[in-house]
């Protein structure tokens, strides 16, 4: 199979997958687990697509097997299982590694609709009804941003769905926001019944003794500014190696103990909290050379 074939191939499974997923949350009643487990496997396939567009070798496994780097490189023919033995990079990877290439606009909620594919695969377990639908708009909206990448319209990809997926969309949006406002306001409140009447210095000391990050079920923690009280605060999330020793930083919780704002999930995009590199080293340029009139 050459490029073009890969690529298509992915995204008509995309499309596939997606428009089960949706079929699945508009049955009476939502089959909840379905439709999250097949948005999943629908993000992971136009990932790869979008990988692939850009190169095929770039959906190989991190230790490629010479079959799979010969299926890769358009040279099927050389393998006795042809693609059939073919091991490619999980869907985690492959949005770290569209992230790498500038597609780092990763919805907070994205790796929760992985996980939760994963839980009903392995295990069985589904998430509750009322996490279904914030699931499923992360898929959406991950999707919608990587059809300008592949030159498709989020109408030809979800055809007689995109009108539902809209509205699903804009509608949870706008929810979000109001409850994202809401918390932002009480957070408000809190930080000024904590400080009333304090002087500056007062208030320096406040907000430092009350510097350490809030308990979560994650371990990594990167500083961050509350967008409550402006006070330091941390997000917690998970960590994750990308190609060439970069790691990339998934938020999953926001906490504040000065105002005792906490925010998760989709209220982390609202509030600019996304996925990012934590390399901070000055990008070397392969082809420099000492200037030996120099030394």
């Amino acid at each position: 199979m050459n490029q073009d074939e890969i690529r298509d191939e992915l995204m008509r499974s995309a499309r596939r997958w997606a428009r089960t997923a949706v079929d699945a949350y508009l049955e009476e009643p939502a089959d909840q687990d379905f439709a999250v487990h097949h948005m999943a496997v629908a993000v992971e396939h136009l990932a790869k697509a979008c990988l692939v567009s850009i190169a095929p070798t770039l959906l190989a496994n991190p230790k490629p097997s010479v079959e799979d780097l010969l299926v890769l490189g358009g040279r099927e023919d050389k393998v006795a299982t042809g693609r059939a033995g073919l091991r490619t990079v999980g869907g985690a990877e492959a949005v770290t590694r569209l992230a790498h290439l500038g597609q780092d606009k990763v919805p907070a909620q994205l790796g929760a609709l992985r996980e939760a594919r994963n839980g009903v695969t392995h295990m069985g377990w589904g998430r509750p009804s009322d996490e279904c639908r914030d699931l499923l708009v992360a898929g959406v909206t991950y999707i919608d941003s990587l059809l300008p990448t592949l030159s498709k319209k989020p109408e030809w990809f979800w055809e007689n769905h995109h009108q539902v997926c809209k509205d699903l969309v804009e509608r949870t949006t706008d929810e979000l926001k109001l409850r994202y406002a809401a918390k932002i306001r009480r957070a408000q409140a809190t930080f000024a019944t904590k400080t009333a009447g304090l002087s500056a210095s007062e208030k320096t000391a406040v907000v430092a003794s009350l510097s350490a990050p809030l308990p979560s079920r994650w371990l990594l923690h990167i500083p961050a500014q509350c967008p409550a009280c402006d006070s330091p605060a941390f997000i917690s999330g998970r960590d994750k190696s990308g190609d060439y020793g970069d790691i990339w930083f998934f938020p999953r919780f926001f906490g504040c103990r000065v105002c005792e704002l906490t925010l998760t999930g989709p209220e982390l995009d609202l509030a600019d909290m996304r996925a990012r590199s934590l390399r901070t080293e000055e990008e070397v340029d392969d082809d420099w050379e000492p200037d030996f009139d120099f030394m």
